[in-house]
């Protein structure tokens, strides 16, 4: 429950019930039932009503204080009695997995800082007011809400990507194009999400390539060759990585590459997904903390 006040006039309460989600295409709205009243308007009186434009944001508390989305602005009808309308947030695909992962196994906590402005305002009354709120969407309703979203929910894989490279010891390069750049091996892998997404399979998969190649000169890896002379068996833990790493490298090699090593070829829309997704992975595990 939630008042917000308009000295002489009265107050707008605010009671919140249900929350939902409606999937869209990357964009889904999550939506806060609410029911308001305006104290100071006749409950019996049907002509008795307000004109309010509502506004706000939304920031998460989980971390930390940090921007979400701003509500969606509409303009609603007060009565003297408890209406019900509708609060909205759109949130990406990405925000709805970062609100997923932030709340490690806790409820969803969100703050609301809501502006409710009266259209017509008796002389001498401050039109807008505000009230800050928490909003605490329980565990079991969240799952159920993204079981809701299911498959129109992509699979989000942080990476690090940062502008420039200034805070990174690099190693010396003959050229901007063979330079060991975290933030051109970051700008590479949006490259290839986007090609990707304008169903151009092989020139994503051949992005990759770049991107696995600028990892080689981000870090040290061991050698494809002291790898495959290891037994399996017998590896350390960063061989088996870099196993990961050469084979990926050896099946991307293939992109772009018209030869007799390549002949008969495909690349599929899943081929490339798969390939983004295990480049992307590499990516953000050999430059965690760079």
């Amino acid at each position: 429950m939630a008042s917000i006040r308009y000295p002489p006039l009265g107050q707008i309460h605010v009671s919140f019930g249900d929350i939902h989600l409606t999937p869209g295409v990357a964009n889904h709205r999550l939506v806060l039932s609410v029911q308001m009243t305006g104290t100071w308007l006749d409950p019996q009186d049907p002509e008795s009503n307000a004109q309010v434009l509502l506004t706000g944001t939304v920031w998460t508390e989980q971390p930390s204080f940090r921007w979400v989305a701003g509500l969606e602005a509409r303009v609603v009808t007060l009565r003297g009695y408890a209406a019900g309308e509708e609060l909205v947030v759109s949130l990406a695909d990405d925000q709805l997995i970062g609100l997923e992962r932030a709340r490690g196994q806790d409820d969803v906590a969100l703050r609301l800082k809501l502006q409710a402005t009266l259209l017509a305002a008796p002389s001498g009354v401050h039109p807008a007011g505000h009230e800050e709120l928490p909003v605490r969407i329980p565990r079991t309703r969240w799952q159920e809400l993204l079981d809701q979203a299911g498959a129109e929910v992509g699979v989000l894989v942080r990476v690090s990507s940062p502008l420039t490279d200034a805070a990174l010891d690099l190693l010396p390069a003959a050229s901007d194009e063979a330079a060991a750049s975290l933030a051109q091996a970051a700008a590479r892998l949006r490259q290839a999400r986007a090609e990707l997404r304008d169903q151009r399979s092989e020139h994503s998969v051949a992005t990759c390539r770049r991107v696995l190649e600028n990892i080689s000169r981000l870090v040290s890896l061991p050698s494809a060759k002291s790898v495959a002379e290891t037994p399996a068996a017998r590896r350390t833990q960063e061989q088996r990585w870099a196993a990961i790493y050469w084979d990926v490298k050896s099946m991307v090699n293939a992109a772009h590459h018209d030869d007799s090593t390549t002949e008969g070829f495909t690349w599929s829309r899943p081929d490339a997904d798969a390939i983004l997704a295990a480049t992307a992975g590499l990516l953000g595990r050999y430059t965690a903390g760079k």
